[in-house]
């Protein structure tokens, strides 16, 4: 029997098959890999991008609703301290209505009185006229 005889041919496919994966490795593996990792780091710092991107968007709810309710509140405010002016702008021009109408009430309090007062001169003047007038015809 034979013992396996090293072959020649053996030995030169063994060196084609290294060559060929150092080959295949430097100029198609290598590169490939290369361009895979890339478009990985890529593809997740797109991802992280839009993680952030929706969790910025996720607060802007909560930012919008504080500055609105901030904003209802602001008004509110302002309507109030309109509202207190305006309440204090009426009750001036009540009590200044109030004083001009007791002024005008005692001034026409005054002339009726005057009125009167004159009435009742021209009413006695006139009684005693007519006294006068009644005790001449009487005692005549």
């Amino acid at each position: 029997m034979s013992t396996m005889q090293l072959d020649l041919s053996v030995v030169v496919i063994v060196i084609l098959v290294w060559s060929l994966y150092f080959v295949l490795k430097t100029f198609f593996f290598d590169p490939i890999n290369q361009i895979l990792s890339e478009r990985h780091a890529a593809i997740e710092e797109t991802q992280q991008q839009a993680r952030e991107q929706l969790a910025e968007a996720n607060k802007q709810p909560k930012i919008y609703a504080q500055a609105l309710k901030e904003a209802r509140l602001e008004s509110y405010r302002k309507q109030e301290g309109l509202r207190a002016e305006a309440m204090s702008e009426r009750a001036r021009v009540i009590a200044v209505g109030r004083e001009d109408a007791e002024y005008r009430i005692g001034g026409a309090r005054k002339e009726i009185q005057s009125q009167v007062n004159t009435a009742k001169k021209v009413l006695e003047t006139e009684v005693n006229e007519i006294a006068d007038g009644i005790a001449k015809i009487v005692l005549q």
